[in-house]
Order: C-alpha cells, then structure tokens, then sequence
C-alpha cells in the first residue's frame, strides 16, 4: 500500500467556504460517540477509472484502507433513478417499480419524470418496495436523507427523520453543514444512517463526455468535499464509529452526436404506437398495435437491438412491470434512440448494457468494521445487505444473496466488537 501524501492529509483537514473551522472543531455532543454510524455516499456518475492517487488522494486512501470492488455493476437500466432505488432497497427495477427516470403507470396514466415535483412526491410511484430508511424508522433507528430519490415522499407512511427536497443547486458546503447538523446531535438523537448526493461527476459527463477536463475538475471537487466530510467527522468524535459505504449508480461513455439512431419515421406504419423512452434504453408503448408488426420496423434500426417485454435476456431480470413499455430496446454503446432529428443528444451517456465497463461504478467501503480487500466486480444488489448487516437491522425482502458483507466484514473480535 503506497503512503497517503502529507499534502493531501492537509487538504483533508482544510476548513473552506461557509463550513469554518470554528463549526468543524465546535465542541459537540458526539465527542465520544459509542453508537455506529453508517453514511450511504453517491458519487453519481462516479466510474472506476476516474479513481486514481493523484486526482481523488481521499478517495484512494479510503479504498485503500478498506474494501474497493473493480467496479459496481448497475441494475438494468443503468439510469439514476432505479439504480438509487435498488442501492437502498436490494430489489430490481422490475420489482421496486422504478423502471426508469421516466415511466408511464398504466394503470393510472400518470406520467413520472424525475423533473417533476409533482411525480416525485406522489407516494403512488413508491409503494412496491420499503427503502432502507423505512426499515430503520420500523425498527427503532433513526435515518436522515440529504437526497436520494424516494426520500420526498412518504412510503407506507413513512418518511425520514430528516429529508430535503432535492435542490441541484445545494453547494457542498451546504450539503456538508446540513448533514454535520443531524450527527451533532446528542446520541440517542442522531441518526445511525444517513445518505448524501454529489451529482457533478453526471453532470459534467454529460455535457462533456466522460474524459473532459470539466469531468477532472468535477471528479477533483467531490474528492475534496469527501476529505472534508472525513475531517469534519474526526473533528466531531464519530469517525472511529463511522462506515463510509461509496457508490455511483453507473458510469458514463462517450455519445457522440453522429452516433444519434434516427427513430421519427420507424413506427410511421403504426400510427397508436408510441416511443416512450428514447436514449440509451428506449422504449415503445404499443398502444394496441401489432407486436410483430412493430418488431419488424425496429428491426430495420441499425445499432439497436429491441425485444418484447416478456423476451428480453434473462440475464437483465427486466420485463414483467406493468410500467415497462411492450417493447424495450436496448442501444450500442456511444448510439442513443432519438425520434426528433434537429435534437441532439448529451456528448456523454448511460443507460446501456450495466455489464459494459464504461456503465461500471465504484465501491468504497471504509471504517473500523470493514477489512482490506481488493474485490472483483459486484453487483450494486448486494449494497442493501451490507447496509443492514453494518445496521443490525432485519431485511425487507430482496433480490440480493448476501455475498458482499462476509467479504468485507471484518470478524465481530476483529473489529472490536463484543
């Protein structure tokens, strides 16, 4: 294991913009901390390449110290929104419900968009699966959400001790202070999860493809921010109890816009048939039309491959969700679906096949409980139960097999627990 270097530790105990040094060493109630912790990190957008010693010091050195996956593989689709639900959840899309960043509920005619604040809040969307912080809230613990999707809406009831509607434009700072605010609690008050969200890395590989300078910037700024969150939370007495678990929902590759599948003419035959999604995975609401018939004219489409619901591969656990349109295609890496020929698509794209490498995301799992280990590649089903063994909590029903925890869980003796 190489050294972490003096400049980067000093960087990490820095103090910068509105989060001052006088809050970091402010005198707090957590001072000696016995209760665990656990913080649910997404770096979204996040891929395993971006990681290295000299643009991410506090990233590598936490990987370093602790357990680090080759990559973590996306549920299908790899979008944000199902992928987030299936990090806290352990279930599928084609289980949770939460079939895309955009969906049509047929049997509501609703619409979901994750732009909306309407769709977003309506607990209709949510129902078919408890997130994590549900279990917790049922179980006695305390949970706080500094965004995550599902969090702004109450699920059988139920929502956060502490949640916030989703302001892209939240600073770091903020996003640092407001969480540092729910663990300077007194203990039996503070939460023993709690979840944050950077959406740079996504942004910036949209805009800018996934191997731009503003995407070394982006990469650089959240690696910054987690030193700090680390330092704020030495200065704070929790650290020695924390578990720092770091995600991203999926990966990001290169969409040039030469590489646009010109979809507007391939459904002219069928005038009900509709694309319900378009990009990466796109979609057809067939609207009573002839499944064959459609078959046949996507089957023109170049870069493209499209199937029935009912007959995609096995291996994508994809197809059975009423919300799933009839016919799901599925594009070449760097092609996306697009029926409007004077738009353009982002330089930067995901949402293609999760076992791609460019689709890959990271995990880090840090803290006194978790043992060195360089793993291989993970699916991101696994996530939930690690995140309920580390929070001695019982499982809701899921898709994972448990694999993850016994291979970065130090034994109860060896983390020192009794």
């Amino acid at each position: 294991m190489r050294p972490f270097s003096t400049s980067a530790l000093l960087i990490a105990v820095s103090c910068w913009g509105v989060l001052s040094c006088a809050v970091l060493a402010q005198a707090n109630p957590a001072a000696n901390a016995t209760k665990p912790l656990v913080i649910l990190v997404s770096l979204d957008g996040f891929k395993p390449s971006y990681l290295t010693e000299v643009e991410t010091p506090h990233l590598f050195y936490l990987a370093q110290q602790g357990s680090q996956a080759k990559g973590l593989i996306s549920a299908f689709p790899s979008l944000t929104f199902p992928n987030h639900v299936t990090l806290v959840t352990g279930q599928t899309p084609d289980h949770h419900g939460i079939v895309n960043n955009t969906m049509t509920d047929p049997a509501t005619t609703q619409r979901f968009t994750l732009g909306s604040r309407e769709a977003v809040e309506n607990p209709m969307w949510w129902q078919e699966a408890l997130p994590l912080w549900v279990t917790l809230r049922q179980q006695g613990k305390i949970a706080s959400t500094l965004f995550w999707p599902g969090s702004e809406a109450p699920i059988q009831g139920v929502m956060p001790n502490d949640w916030m509607r989703y302001n892209h434009h939240m600073t770091h700072e903020a996003r640092l202070e407001t969480l540092l605010g729910w663990l300077s609690r007194v203990e039996a008050q503070r939460p023993d999860f709690v979840t944050l969200y950077f959406s740079d890395l996504d942004s910036a590989g949209h805009s800018a493809g996934p191997d731009s300078e503003a995407v070394r910037l982006a990469t650089r700024k959240v690696d910054q921010s987690i030193g700090h969150l680390v330092a704020a939370l030495k200065q704070r007495g929790v650290w020695t109890q924390t578990t720092l678990v770091i995600v991203s929902d999926h990966g990001m590759a290169l969409s040039p816009p030469e590489k646009v599948i010109q979809a507007k003419t391939a459904l002219a035959a069928f005038p009900d048939a509709r694309w319900e999604w378009l990009g990466a995975t796109a979609g057809v609401r067939l609207n009573g039309e002839s499944t064959d018939g459609v078959m046949t004219a996507l089957s023109k489409l170049s870069n493209v491959a499209c199937w029935p619901k009912a007959s995609m591969p096995k291996r994508f656990r994809f197809g059975t969700h009423r919300r799933i349109p009839d016919i799901v295609c599925l594009s070449d890496i760097g092609y996306s679906v697009s029926d409007n020929p004077e738009r353009k698509g982002p330089l930067g794209q995901h949402g293609y096949d999760p076992e791609l490498t460019d689709m890959h995301g990271i995990l880090i799992v840090s803290g006194p409980r978790i043992r060195q280990a360089q793993l291989e590649l993970v699916s991101n089903l696994e996530v939930y139960g690690l995140l309920v063994n580390l929070l001695n909590v019982k499982a809701e029903k899921n898709d994972g097999e448990n694999t993850l925890s016994p291979l970065v869980l130090k034994p109860p003796s060896a983390a020192g627990m009794p």
